[in-house]
């Protein structure tokens, strides 16, 4: 996706464009600030600026919270705000030097003043600028100044969105969670100003914290965890919210769940520790948006929160700014632990192709998306008209290219549905044909997948090694109860092994577990087989592939089949 960042000749405009401040005065005016603070070389005390609160929160009043609640719904239907921040010296140095580390400074939004609010510099890998660029903030503004509210919360962000120039992907994709019971954060529009340089039209998000459970949640008393960059449920994720002991026994109780090996025990362990129907809902949209950067696909750009009330997770969407442009098939597999291993389960499984269906019925809609789409284009006008014709005319040519591309992305899903396999028929000896192979490529094409013709019009499937890595041909078919075994002939060339959990050299499997049979080194035809269990109805994926560090193996598509077998 193309990358957006502010130039530097815009970076260093000092002011809105003259004339401009009565409209601007429309949807928060700009307030009275002090003159911006100058930057210097000079070192000052480490910790002179750093933000540190001041008392302890003040109890939770749920009273307090519903009107909080009430006013930040106000807020992001309301007109597109104009930040200024302001930070000495001092604190503009210290984020230089420690973007993550918070200090003070002052927010003027319209006529309100917001003095001692904590703020640092925010990003990961793609999105991450420094504070002297256009950087990310998050704004805490009750951490230094108890009781301090920016229209009832207490915590936002501001993006950057240096990877969405038309700002509008989180605004859509954070509608489509919400319609559907989803906690998320929402979204809108923000012009900022940062020590009196115009950084244009940002995205601003509330943060995740106790006042956003609030929102969703009874019992806001639970474990918030925050997914980090790149991690997974079995790693040691920060807990941003909860009470008791740290101990990330809720989520060690997550990971032994998915864990089970026996898929009917699996089945009822995550029942109890997972809400497998919001955490379907929450898969089936990420892919409907094409997130590829979120935690199914990823293991990226999410939060979980152990309900306290019923005791099980909840996952919820975060990083939502690079959606619609990727076309992912429905069915491709998935990375996050839990998300492989609740979707090897053939009743959810089903549960999510349900989901899909439903989505596509509502809200996952033309009709409903470009309803929020065009509301969200509406309110900005205003903002957008503050900024030079050609950052105008940049961020409203992204802004119909993702309107295309959303457009696009529910009529291709809907075809994909249309053609989901029918449940496969079995012949009088209980066997069936697996054709309709796609190649399945990964870790930067490694392995080439190749359909070969023979000279006796023979059609081979191919998997060239190039370098270590894995590479492969994937069909999906639906199955009822049984046990069943999949099996087709092989044959290698110089295949070196790789070391690989999930299989080594050429062999076949069902997608999600490992398999033990092999072929490596140079080795004429020979049958591979590979048994399973379906304990209900649900959809698999075949996997015939090469796991090698170099080589090439081959599959006869003719010989590949699989067969009911008795029970045991």
């Amino acid at each position: 996706m193309t990358l957006f960042a502010t130039s530097p000749a815009k970076v260093l405009r000092t002011q809105f464009p003259a004339g401009l401040l009565l409209v601007l005065s429309l949807f928060g005016g700009c307030g009275r600030a002090d003159p911006p603070a100058q930057t210097s070389s000079k070192p000052r005390p480490a910790a002179a600026e750093v933000a540190k609160p001041r008392s302890e929160p003040a109890p939770h009043d749920p009273a307090k919270a519903k009107r909080h609640a009430l006013e930040s719904d106000a807020f992001f239907a309301g007109p597109i705000p104009a930040f200024e921040i302001q930070l000495s010296r001092a604190s503009f140095q210290s984020l230089e030097r420690e973007p993550r580390l918070a200090v003070p400074g002052t927010v003027l939004v319209g006529t309100n003043r917001y003095e001692r609010v904590a703020i640092h510099v925010k990003g990961a890998a793609g999105s991450s600028r420094s504070v002297d660029d256009n950087p990310a903030l998050t704004l805490n503004f009750d951490k230094l100044n108890p009781g301090q509210r920016f229209h009832g919360l207490d915590k936002i962000h501001l993006n950057n969105s240096v990877q969405d120039p038309s700002r509008m992907s989180e605004i859509v994709c954070s509608d489509q969670y919400l319609s559907v019971g989803i906690p998320t954060a929402r979204a809108t529009h923000a012009l900022l100003k940062l020590n009196g340089r115009d950084l244009g039209l940002y995205v601003l998000k509330e943060g995740y914290n106790k006042t956003f459970l609030d929102r969703f949640f009874t019992n806001r008393t639970g474990n918030l965890y925050d997914g980090g960059f790149l991690r997974d449920i079995d790693q040691d994720l920060e807990r941003d919210s909860g009470e008791g002991p740290d101990t990330h026994a809720d989520l060690k109780q997550l990971y032994a769940a998915c864990s089970q090996s026996d898929l009917t025990r699996r089945r009822d362990a995550l029942r109890k520790i997972l809400d497998v129907d919001r955490f379907v809902t929450y898969t089936a949209l990420q892919v409907l948006t094409d997130d590829w950067d979120g935690y199914p696909k990823n293991r990226n750009n999410y939060r979980l929160y152990h309900d306290a009330d019923t005791g099980r997770f909840i996952f919820i969407p975060h990083g939502m700014d690079q959606m619609f442009s990727r076309g992912y098939s429905l069915a491709e597999g998935f990375e996050g632990i839990v998300a492989r291993s609740t979707f090897q389960i053939p009743e959810f499984r089903e549960m999510y192709w349900q989901q899909l269906s439903a989505l596509l019925n509502n809200p996952f809609t033309t009709e409903h998306l470009l309803a929020t789409f065009d509301a969200a284009v509406e309110r900005r006008k205003p903002a957008l008209a503050l900024l030079p014709r050609d950052e105008q005319r940049g961020i409203n040519g992204a802004t119909a290219d993702i309107r295309r591309r959303i457009i696009a992305r529910v009529e291709n899903a809907r075809a994909q549905l249309a053609g989901r396999p029918k449940p496969i028929a079995f012949n009088a000896k209980g066997e069936a044909a697996l054709d309709n192979w796609r190649p399945h490529n990964t870790e930067a094409d490694a392995v080439r997948s190749t359909l070969l013709t023979e000279k006796d019009g023979r059609k081979l499937y191919q998997l060239a090694a190039g370098q270590p890595g894995a590479g492969s041909w994937r069909t999906r078919v639906r199955l009822p109860p049984g046990r069943y075994r999949i099996q087709g002939s092989g044959k290698t060339d110089k295949v070196a092994l790789l070391s690989d959990e999930r299989g080594k050299g050429l062999g076949i499997r069902v997608s999600g577990v490992a398999r033990q049979n092999q072929l490596f080194g140079t080795q004429d035809w020979q049958t591979l087989v590979f048994d399973f269990a379906m304990p209900g109805d649900g959809e698999i994926e075949v996997v015939a592939e090469l796991r090698a560090a170099s080589g090439t193996g081959w599959f006869d598509p003719a010989t590949m089949l699989i067969r009911r077998l008795p029970p045991p």
